[in-house]
């Protein structure tokens, strides 16, 4: 696949993780009155860490090399919902280049340490969905509103940078990865 090709799906997945993300956003602003009820906050957390899977994936779509869209499809169902597993896929310099120094995975989060030295946390997309089988309850505090509107900050500055990039691969200009 030419890369021009290859950005009819990146952009794809960058224009539908960028309307997740301006959902979350306008919720938290506008409909969210209550900055603890736990079921909104699950469903954004759900939400947060599906787009920003999204995000990385449309990187993958513009660095691999494909022979057609089966392949492509392919690799990222093969590369599942774990953000780690993804960014080991665009190597430190992938990450670093959109924005991204650093992703660690704890036992239910990624945390995500940003190059304009911001964190995110990102839940697993697996364990918030089925961690009540694991019986644990998620606590939260006041503030909680107020660190995801944060997080949408950080997330759609790593949106834009990824959007970018793309856009140069698209004309030639990025860097692949063999």
């Amino acid at each position: 696949m030419t890369n021009k090709e290859k950005y009819k799906y990146a952009y794809a997945l960058t224009s539908m993780a960028s309307t997740g993300l301006s959902f979350v956003e306008d919720s938290l602003n506008n409909m969210m009155r209550d900055t603890t009820d736990l079921s909104r906050l699950r469903s954004f957390y759900i939400l947060i860490s599906y787009n920003f899977e999204l995000i990385l994936k449309s990187r993958i779509v513009m660095v691999e090399n494909f022979t057609d869209k089966h392949s492509l499809n392919d690799r990222l169902i093969k590369l599942g919902h774990g953000i780690q597993a993804i960014a080991e896929a665009l190597g430190n310099a992938g990450l670093q280049e959109v924005g991204i120094s650093k992703v660690e995975k704890s036992s239910a989060q990624y945390k995500i340490s940003t190059t304009h030295y911001q964190e995110i946390l990102i839940e697993d997309f697996i364990k918030i969905r089925y961690d009540f089988l694991d019986d644990i309850t998620h606590t939260v505090d006041s503030q909680e509103h107020e660190r995801i509107k944060k997080y949408m900050d950080s997330l759609f500055l790593i949106l834009r940078k990824v959007k970018e990039k793309n856009d140069e691969a698209k004309n030639g200009h990025g860097a692949q990865i063999e």
